[in-house]
This record gives C-alpha cells, sequence and structure tokens, in this order.
C-alpha cells in the first residue's frame, strides 16, 4: 500500500518513487507485475498524472520496472530489481555521505555507525 503525503516537504513523485520501491523490495509487488496506470494513480491520489509519469520514469531508469507500448508498466525480473534496489541504495548512500562529509562528520563516525548497522543486521534487527 502506498501512503501519499500531499502536504510533505518530499516530492510527491519521489514518494511514489520510494514507496514502489519499498514495495518490490518486499515482495508485495512481483516480478512481471503490472503497475496502475498512470491516469488511475494520478486519480487515486487527486495529482497530476505527469507527476506519476515522472515516477514511473525514474523507477524505470534505476530498472526496477519496464515499460511496454500500448501495455503498461510491469516490474522488472526479480534480479534485475534487486540490483537495482541495490544500486539505488549505494547512490543514495553516496549522497548522504558526501552531505556528511561537507557538514564534517568525521569518517570514524560514519565508520561506527557502518559497522554498527551491519551487526543489528546480521542479528536480524533491521
Amino acid at each position: 500500500m502506498l501512503n501519499i503525503r500531499l502536504e510533505g516537504k518530499q516530492p510527491i513523485y519521489e514518494q511514489l518513487f520510494s514507496g514502489i520501491s519499498r514495495l518490490i523490495s518486499v515482495g508485495e509487488l512481483q516480478p512481471e507485475e503490472k503497475l496502475p496506470a498512470v491516469r488511475e494513480v494520478a486519480k487515486q491520489f487527486g495529482i497530476n498524472p505527469n507527476t506519476v509519469q515522472k515516477a514511473y520514469a525514474l523507477l524505470e531508469q534505476a530498472g526496477l520496472i519496464h515499460s511496454v507500448p500500448a501495455k503498461g508498466s510491469y516490474i522488472s525480473a526479480a534480479g534485475n530489481a534487486a540490483d537495482a534496489l541495490k544500486n539505488e541504495a549505494l547512490r543514495r548512500t553516496e549522497q548522504e555521505l558526501r552531505s556528511a562529509c561537507r557538514a564534517g562528520v568525521a569518517l570514524e563516525q560514519v565508520n561506527k555507525l557502518a559497522q554498527d548497522i551491519w551487526s543489528e543486521g546480521k542479528g536480524g534487527n533491521l
């Protein structure tokens, strides 16, 4: 289920991108499952179809979905989607690390945080 906050700070197309990415990563959306039409999503949330199209375009660029002309958009094959999610996570991590570096966060702090998170993940606590 997608939750979109029209009054939120995050742009709506990014909320759609993140929400659909999350649904793919947790297996709620399966490979080759058809996504709702752009107009249908726009009507459901009361948003401009161009906003939905922008989110779908980003999902396609990230390799999470593929479009079939005159048929619609579909979730990419499992391997492709998993790789795309990893690549997107790395891209976002890189952006945040650059931001942390500019803000003066010490490398040691980042390393400690990463080690703590990985330790939590190995214990199944993520």
